[in-house]
């Protein structure tokens, strides 16, 4: 939602934009990043003190920086780039502001009410805070743009956790805008932080996807409840029948992998109950799993009979779980299984997620025999079977194939849990 920027900040934008070509070395591979200057330094045209001096940068500066090699470092800012040695920048950590100005603020070249404007910030509009400078000044980005801000028209956010409601995603906007640069789509259902909204737009996070989507795209987050599901709803006369294949213990660097070809293969979607200790150390598999349009429930930290624990235990069991989850892939579980089918009233009451048993158990985890897994599924299903296996053992992906291939045959579409309840 900024106005048009005045040419001064126009360069800034440019200089940004192609800052990650680099001037690196053929062997170095860099990032651009704003870096704040530390002391008074030389600007050098090329990385050599030998070089012809190109200007001079002063202490408080924030430059883009892009690092050469262990000594020198590329830097441009607004009417001047070049080398600095790189013991004249210091790295910056960026926080997250909005405007709580009323009416908004401007957004100025150099941090003074005097200096040139490059553009104006409306009210709530999210910001990428970089550092302060004197005078109350705090160094921002909005978008592409780039400039000061007074410390004072801003305020920390404030996350609150919404669902995506829109049945063909939500597009994701660099800027408060439909004009505004499209990044990329969040998925129907996905679980976000919302920070602000902005005329109609809300700034969402999830995970490394960020930016504006339309506020009506988004709804409360509810917890269905907490009960205890064995089944799912039937469909109506004349519908697909559905079920839904669930895989408990995972995720294994090894066998997961495997399922989640199967499952890609046939175009088939499931739910995957992860042990927290194993999400944590096989954080690249959960994410994997999350992008391929699959499930993830909770299925505690170490795999204990949870009914033998302390209300205060059960809940750290799932919590560290939950968090393990959302580092991977930024979205907590909205469904969990509690190890062995242990549950109870006492146990459900520090739990806000339904917790699914199954109704058909294909026994994988003790026969350890790929033929009988279609043995057992073929002895049982019916419209609104959850079935339990277990993405841990290598029968069980060896078996997976002739259980979605017969499931097909049926007529059954394999979901996830969530969508089977319903």
């Amino acid at each position: 939602m900024m106005k048009k920027l005045l040419p001064f900040a126009f360069i800034w934008v440019f200089l940004c934009s192609i800052a990650v070509v680099g001037h690196a070395s053929a062997n170095t591979v860099s990032t651009a990043a704003i870096q704040l200057v530390t002391k008074d330094a030389t600007v050098y045209v090329e990385a050599s003190t030998e070089s012809k001096v190109g200007g001079h940068v002063t202490k408080g500066n924030f430059v883009l920086a892009t690092p050469l090699n262990e000594e020198w470092v590329h830097i441009q800012m607004p009417q001047l780039e070049g080398y600095v040695e790189v013991t004249t920048l210091a790295e910056v950590t960026p926080e997250k502001a909005v405007v709580a100005k009323k009416g908004g603020t401007n957004l100025f070249t150099y941090p003074s009410p005097n200096a040139q404007k490059a553009g104006q910030l409306y009210e709530n509009s999210m910001l990428v805070v970089y550092g302060t400078a004197p005078g109350g000044w705090s160094y921002v980005q909005y978008g592409h743009g780039f400039g000061y801000v007074a410390t004072n028209a801003l305020k920390k956010p404030t996350g609150t956790k919404k669902q995506v409601n829109a049945p063909n995603g939500a597009v994701i906007h660099l800027t408060a805008s439909p004009s505004g640069e499209v990044l990329g789509t969040l998925a129907n259902k996905t679980i976000v932080q919302q920070y602000t909204i902005v005329a109609g737009w809300a700034y969402v996070e999830a995970g490394e996807q960020k930016g504006y989507i339309k506020a009506s795209e988004l709804t409360d987050l509810t917890i269905v409840d907490n009960k205890v599901y064995n089944k799912g709803v039937p469909v109506a006369k004349g519908a697909k029948k559905r079920v839904a294949l669930t895989f408990d213990d995972g995720p294994d660097a090894k066998v997961t992998p495997q399922i989640l070809a199967i499952l890609k293969k046939y175009n088939v979607k499931a739910t995957f109950f992860m042990v927290g200790k194993n999400a944590a150390s096989n954080g690249k598999i959960v994410e994997q799993v999350y992008k391929e349009g699959h499930e993830i429930g909770n299925h505690t930290w170490n795999h204990p009979k949870l009914t033998s624990l302390t209300n205060a235990s059960v809940k750290q069991e799932v919590d560290r779980t939950s968090n393990a989850i959302y580092e991977a892939i930024g979205q907590y579980p909205t469904v969990f299984r509690p190890p062995y089918g242990a549950t109870n009233d006492e146990v459900r009451s520090v739990i806000a997620m339904p917790s699914i048993l199954w109704s058909i158990d294909t026994l994988d985890w003790k026969h350890r025999n790929a033929d009988k897994i279609l043995t057992y599924v073929k002895a049982s299903v019916k419209d609104g079977s959850i079935i339990l296996m277990h993405d841990i053992h290598q029968t069980t992906a060896n078996g997976l194939e002739n259980v979605i291939v017969y499931l097909q045959k049926q007529g059954y579409e394999c979901v996830t849990v969530s969508d089977i309840l319903h």
